[in-house]
């Protein structure tokens, strides 16, 4: 297998075609055997292939809850389903199985059928036989598992993914304690025994690796891996691949994506399902005859009536209701029209009454809305956190990476950057007026007057008002005052490397950009005007413990470090008093930009501190208006800043430190004109040394400098 570690060395991903270790039977625990045998067949060592008890049972217990919800195929029955049939369900299926185990009884002797059974059954995660699955699981060879570990991997098969202690330890613990209760019935162990090992709690350390972290950067990892070390290299070659990705911030910016797109689309009022639910959203795509719901989870549920205040629900065995009064965003006043019997709804598990089976729902929805999330190390340019979309297995387009979108009034800070460079300060004064341009669009020369967001002019401003308030016409006419291909120039060395329009219209973010190249190119401003090129991996060691590669950040300064403090400085008024105030609550020095493209079909918000740059984008991957109303202020900035509550809540309070050749003066805030302590709208504003405004007397400063 080829591992991938963590900032923190912690494996957190593996690449292999499939885990297979071959153990011989008198290798493996004797508990470990009987308790297969307890669960799966007791009949095993007395039947001939089929177990006539065991389909007795199941049959039964299947007439009683008037649908499947156990199997009855013994250990050599499914033995040969594993070794010569398809999945698939039909009659014809299993007479094929019956007559293949009568077979393999004539052929074996019992404790052979069972070895091999052990060394082919499928444990989750990859793992195929007991000592793959020892090893995934408890890190230890299957000779050395105990009674209760034993337990655990026993309960495995029936299925793996849903019952793993890595996926749910609380769940992996009820199957356990269920095999154990199964061993003790038949007499394999004591009572004492069984109340011992189901005392047992799991190592949490264990299972801290997750089989589905961060799936668009392990992808984006594959994809490297093998252009250098090939595909045999990467699923055989045994590599040690240390990342930069960070388990906390990976997790965070998941939570906060796909809490946030919930939230957006839940606004946008209920969209009934055109097809049957996906059960992605349920642990292993389980059959419901296992689903036991747990409070928190989001599952796939089937109507099963409609009350004129809720609908009734069946998940699994257990039953709920949704009550239209507590599901705000659903427009219940018709509800036959929205709901019918025995459609597909997604569910939110409120609390189980396990006794009861019942359960209390809440109404969830899968968004259409899709978005994408990166968060950098600006210090080194190492990826900390990559969410490419809403969901994985929906689609791998990594939306992070791979998506070009025009980032709108977030590319601001390219112009403005360009400006502060040649001798414009944030006192400058611009006229917020109406101007007119001719251009040339597919070959026609037409008219084109660039509008403020809210439709209003506000006369002479400064150059921070108009950044921190997204003025669009103050941009426009800043790129025609120091012309567009500085801007152009600037912005390729802070790391965009699309291609940039070459007209006015860019500084209001025509140009379509990834979000990657956004984030890296805002680590410029948070680094002192140092770039550093993204990366993810660290070093990768081959399985005898060579290093074939290891990272050397590269860096090089783009833009003066004076330039890049103050229009940080500028950002850090977008938070406070600006477009993202919702930021704010942050209570700590943070510097960003939002952006909305024209008919809001993209909400953009990147921002950072000194030790972290993050960005977020959200729309739809068929461009089309987010809403009339909406803005990057309504849409990014809360997904943005609940991942910024999460990882920095016990990280000191960091700010910028300000550059030997930069003064601060008490300034206006509307004109920029230095002013006193009595001033209520004074603020401390920054200049290069020599740059600063001098006089007090009242009136606008003059524009350009």
């Amino acid at each position: 297998m080829t591992t991938l570690y963590s900032d923190q060395d912690e494996p957190f991903a593996t690449f292999y075609e499939q885990k297979r270790m071959w153990v011989p039977l008198d290798k493996m625990p004797r508990h470990l055997i009987n308790g297969i045998i307890a669960v799966e067949d007791a009949q095993f060592y007395r039947h001939r292939g089929i177990n006539f008890r065991g389909i007795a049972r199941a049959l039964l217990a299947n007439i009683r809850a008037l649908r499947p919800v156990e199997g009855g195929s013994s250990i050599t029955q499914q033995l040969a389903k594993l070794l010569f049939l398809t999945p698939e369900k039909s009659l014809s299926r299993k007479v094929k199985e019956a007559l293949l185990a009568i077979e393999i009884e004539r052929h074996y002797p019992k404790d052979k059928i069972l070895e091999l059974y052990l060394n082919q059954v499928y444990f989750g995660h990859g793992a195929y036989g007991v000592e793959s699955a020892a090893q995934t699981y408890f890190k230890k060879s299957v000779d050395q598992v105990n009674l209760s570990e034993a337990a655990t991997l026993v309960g495995l098969p029936r299925a793996p993914n849903y019952y793993s202690p890595i996926t749910d330890r609380e769940r992996a613990m009820r199957r356990r304690d269920h095999v154990l209760t199964r061993m003790l019935e038949h007499g394999f162990i004591t009572s004492e025994q069984a109340a011992q090992a189901s005392s047992v709690s799991f190592d949490e350390s264990l299972f801290a690796r997750t089989r589905n972290l961060a799936p668009y950067f392990v992808e984006h990892m594959r994809q490297n891996l093998e252009e250098h070390y090939g595909t045999y290299g990467v699923y055989h070659g045994g590599l040690k691949v240390y990342t930069t990705l960070n388990v906390a911030m990976q997790r965070s910016a998941d939570a906060a994506l796909i809490q946030g797109l919930r939230e957006i689309d839940k606004a946008r009022g209920f969209r009934p399902l055109s097809h049957r639910a996906s059960t992605a959203s349920v642990p292993g795509k389980v059959s419901p005859a296992y689903l036991i719901p747990k409070a928190g989870e989001i599952l796939s549920g089937t109507v099963t009536k409609i009350l004129p205040n809720a609908i009734a629900v069946q998940v699994g065995e257990f039953r709920g209701e949704v009550v239209f009064d507590k599901t705000p965003w659903l427009d219940a006043s018709q509800p036959d029209q929205r709901f019918r019997v025995g459609m597909d709804v997604k569910v939110h598990v409120l609390s189980v009454d396990k006794r009861r089976k019942a359960l209390e729902l809440s109404l969830e929805q899968d968004p259409v809305i899709e978005g994408a999330f990166l968060a950098l190390d600006p210090r080194d340019g190492g990826i900390k956190a990559m969410v490419g979309g809403y969901d994985f297995e929906r689609s791998k387009f990594n939306r992070a990476l791979q998506a070009r979108r025009q980032p709108g009034s977030a590319f601001k800070p390219f112009v403005y950057a360009a400006a502060f460079d040649r001798g414009f300060t944030p006192s400058t004064i611009i006229e917020d007026s109406p101007v007119r341009f001719s251009i040339i669009v597919d070959g026609k020369r037409i008219e084109w007057s660039p509008a403020n967001y809210d439709r209003k002019f506000r006369g002479p401003t400064t150059l921070r008002y108009g950044l921190e308030h997204s003025i669009n016409v103050i941009a426009v006419k800043l790129i025609e005052r120091i012309g567009v291909d500085p801007v152009i120039d600037l912005a390729h060395e802070m790391g965009i490397e699309s291609n940039l329009r070459r007209e006015y219209a860019l500084a209001l973010g025509v140009s379509e950009v990834t979000l990657a190249e956004m984030v890296s190119a805002f680590g410029v401003l948070a680094r002192y005007g140092i770039r550093f090129t993204p990366y993810a991996i660290r070093h990768v060691i081959d399985n005898k413990g060579a290093v074939l590669e290891e990272h050397a950040p590269e860096s090089h300064r783009v833009m003066r470090e004076e330039t890049a403090f103050i229009l940080t400085n500028v950002l850090k008024g977008v938070v406070e008093r600006g477009t993202g105030s919702r930021a704010r609550v942050l209570g700590r020095p943070i510097a960003a930009k939002t952006g909305t493209t024209q008919e809001a079909t993209d909400a953009w918000f990147i921002g950072y501190n000194p030790s972290l740059v993050a960005g977020v984008w959200v729309g739809y991957d068929t461009k089309r208006s987010l809403g009339p109303h909406e803005s990057s202020a309504t849409l990014a900035v809360p997904i943005w800043t609940r991942f910024m509550q999460r990882v920095l809540k016990d990280v000191p309070l960091e700010d910028f430190p300000v550059p030997e050749n930069v003064v601060t003066v008490l300034v206006n805030y509307k004109s920029g004109l230095p002013t006193t302590l009595d001033d209520t709208t004074a603020i401390q504003e920054f200049f290069l040394k020599g740059t600063e405004p001098r006089r007090m007397e009242a009136g606008p400063p003059e524009s350009g400098g």
